[in-house]
């Protein structure tokens, strides 16, 4: 496609990159598994994607998670947990659910007591949740209870997972 300069008689070329397409990574907390998601995506593969991250209930964003992150050079520090309702009218092409081993019950299904096994898409229950054609979900434990030990390998070994994982869906 062409553009005109206007005061000019030259034609401009615009950017012939494909669109990146969108990727919102969701947790509960919006504080390790999808923010260690967003993260990792933009640095494997930020030409292709722009990615995300959001959360019901958002926590702050885990010192672990940086840490661990920051051994791959990768910086996450300047990400901030977000509730899903900062995405309130943004077209997503693809979900990624991250949870998996969410603490405590679901928090889309309000007193029934659930706890996801799985992505049954109770999510689309919520009022603010975004939609995209493509919804995918992967399984990591959660490690909010070990933010108070220190321990780094836990984390470690949830920031491989998730990168085997998005290796696996987003080439």
């Amino acid at each position: 496609m062409l553009y005109y300069r206007m005061g000019r008689n030259e034609n401009i070329a615009k950017d012939d990159r494909p669109e990146r397409k969108k990727v919102l990574f969701f947790c509960a907390c919006n504080s390790i598994r999808s923010q260690m998601a967003e993260g990792l995506l933009r640095a494997l593969h930020g030409d292709k994607y722009e990615s995300f991250s959001a959360g019901i209930r958002p926590e702050t964003l885990s010192p672990g998670a940086v840490r661990a992150m920051a051994e791959l050079g990768i910086d996450i520090s300047g990400q901030s947990a977000k509730g899903i309702e900062a995405f309130v009218g943004v077209r997503f092409d693809c979900i990624a659910m991250v949870c998996g081993d969410p603490k405590g019950p679901c928090p889309f299904l309000p007193d029934q007591g659930f706890a996801c096994k799985g992505c049954f898409h109770c999510c689309a229950l919520h009022p603010f949740f975004p939609s995209a054609p493509s919804v995918i979900h992967g399984t990591f434990k959660n490690l909010a209870d070990l933010e108070s030990d220190g321990e780094i390998e836990p984390f470690r070994k949830i920031r491989d997972e998730i990168r085997d994982w998005l290796e696996e869906h987003f080439n």
